[in-house]
């Protein structure tokens, strides 16, 4: 028969970070983030992103850009940066198989999207 400790400490576990994602005002987000650590776990952790923005970034912003990335998914992401005029504005960050879409584009594409179906 199995320990019933890893249960409770897995309820611990989800119950602090619901508190803390509630107390930020982002509990839409528990789902994402449990997906998130259920990788981290099995060792399926991204080990590289590709950030695309409108111009070239600064030094400045590129370090905040990584220091967000990498204390999200871990110190040794290997972060690759493009610069496409075409985004208009915003960033485009593909991290895995994951996608943020912050473009100016997207959001105009969205626009046009609202615009045809009301």
């Amino acid at each position: 028969m199995s320990s019933p400790e890893p249960a409770s400490y897995a309820r611990a576990v989800y119950d602090s970070l619901r508190a803390a994602l509630k107390a930020d005002g982002r509990e839409d987000l528990l789902a994402h983030v449990l997906d998130e650590l259920v990788q981290l776990a099995r060792g399926n952790a991204p080990t590289s992103a590709d950030v695309t923005s409108a111009v070239e970034l600064s030094a400045a912003q590129r370090a905040k850009i990584e220091s967000e990335l990498r204390g999200h998914y871990g110190a040794t992401l290997d972060i690759s940066y493009t610069v496409d005029p075409g985004i208009l504005g915003g960033l485009l960050v593909r991290v895995g198989d994951k996608v943020l879409d912050t473009s100016v584009r997207q959001r105009l594409n969205a626009v046009q999207r609202n615009m045809m179906t009301g």
